[in-house]
Parts: C-alpha cells; structure tokens; sequence
C-alpha cells in the first residue's frame, strides 16, 4: 500500500512540473505494458541504464514475482540514475514496494556504463537532448560519435544485451531518421539486433506537450551472424 501512495505522489508532482517530467517518471501504464510485452523472468539480470523513479526495475520485479512460481534465483535489478534526488526516490520506491535492485548514481553513457556488465533484459525511457561537453562519452565500444543522448543510450542498449536479450528503449520519433550519427546507429542496430517491433505512441504520453515518441522493441541473437536480423518489422500506430 505504501509504494502505491509514493507512485502516486511520484505522478502528481510530474504532471504538476509539467516540462521535462518524462525525464525521470514514465506513466506507469506504459511501463506496465512494456514489462507485459518482455516478460522478465526469475535468475535473469534487468537493467535501466536511465532509471528515473526505477518504474521499470519495480514493475519488471513485480511481474516475475506474479508471474513465476515460488523459489529460484531472483532477478537481478540494476540502474543507473544522474540526478542524485532521483537516485533518491527510485531508492524509496524500490524499498516501499520491497524489490531488492541498485540504483547507482552516474551516467552510464560513462565508464560507468561499461562496468555494468550484460544483461538478459533492458528497459529505459533515456533523457532527451544532447549530452553536454564536447563529443562522444568516453568509451571506445560506442562506435558512433555523437552528443545525441538518445542515439548513445541506444548504443549501449544493444551493445550491453546478452545474445538472447531482449530490450525495450523509448526514442523521439525521429530518432531512427535522423542522417549521418542517426544513419550510422541505426545500420548498426538492424545488423546487430533483431529490431521486430516498433510502437509509435500518441502525442501526450509524456507530460512535456508535443513530445512524440515510440518504443523500440529488439533482441540480440543467440549467434553472432545467425541470419534474419530484423528481417521483418511490425510497426504500431496508435496516434
């Protein structure tokens, strides 16, 4: 009852900010529909390089804890949030609703990223915008060189997935159009990644107005080179 009455606060006060409240609260029906569609499962390791409020680390433990029988390795639950007053309320939250997961305070498109390890799920909703400083993060496995925040989450979501992950990374709608880093981090992704779904959502998802956005659903293949990598893409319409 607790960890419903703080989502509850947690979504009063990100629709009363208005602009730029998508950045660290996802509308929980979204990520409850995302975690539905990935079905996490008990022993396997779920990161959120972008954590927020850690909604999906919370409803990724609440659906395996519903969804699997008694006993078991748990989940592995792992995020990553800048903002260290928002490290602090995911830190509540995942206490209130008593799913046992870190959320480390950094920036994973850092050397902190690349600590994280692989992981069998991901799920992020990562900041829109351009990373400031000049350049690309330092680290070499992000090939494409960009300040694109939402192209170098997309990098290190597919580059972090173990063969057999599955990942689900909300983008701006644009994102997969955009030309030269756009065009580089997309061959990359379709070559990669068995890119197979991609949800377009309707304006006012988020709380910042105009903001339209879609979800990517890939997943990594069990072999390198295995053929058919996103050989077919189902595209979802619900503007």
């Amino acid at each position: 009852g607790l960890g419903e009455l703080y989502e509850g606060l947690l979504e009063k006060n990100a629709s009363e900010l208005k602009s730029g409240a998508g950045q660290y609260f996802t509308p929980r029906p979204l990520v409850a529909s995302i975690v539905h569609l990935l079905r996490p499962r008990r022993g396997e390791s779920i990161q959120d390089p972008a954590a927020g409020t850690g909604g999906f680390l919370i409803y990724a433990d609440r659906y395996i804890k519903d969804h699997s029988g008694p006993g078991g390795p748990a989940a592995r639950l792992l995020g990553v949030e800048l903002v260290p007053s928002t490290r602090r309320l995911a830190l509540m939250n995942l206490t209130l609703h008593d799913a046992v997961g870190e959320v480390l305070l950094g920036d994973a498109l850092s050397s902190l990223g690349a600590e994280l390890g692989p992981a069998d799920v991901i799920l992020t909703n990562p900041p829109f915008g351009n990373k400031r400083g000049a350049g690309a993060p330092a680290r070499p496995e992000l090939r494409v060189a960009t300040r694109n925040k939402q192209l170098l989450f997309l990098q290190h979501c597919y580059r972090s997935l173990k063969p057999g992950g599955r990942a689900a990374v909300v983008v701006p709608d644009n994102v997969l159009f955009e030309e030269h880093a756009g065009t580089a981090t997309r061959a990359e992704l379709l070559a990669t990644c068995n890119l197979h779904t991609i949800l377009r959502l309707p304006t006012g998802i988020f709380y910042a107005p105009g903001v339209k956005t879609n979800v990517l659903f890939f997943s990594r293949p069990l072999r390198p080179g295995a053929g058919d990598v996103s050989a077919r893409l189902w595209i979802y319409d619900l503007c």
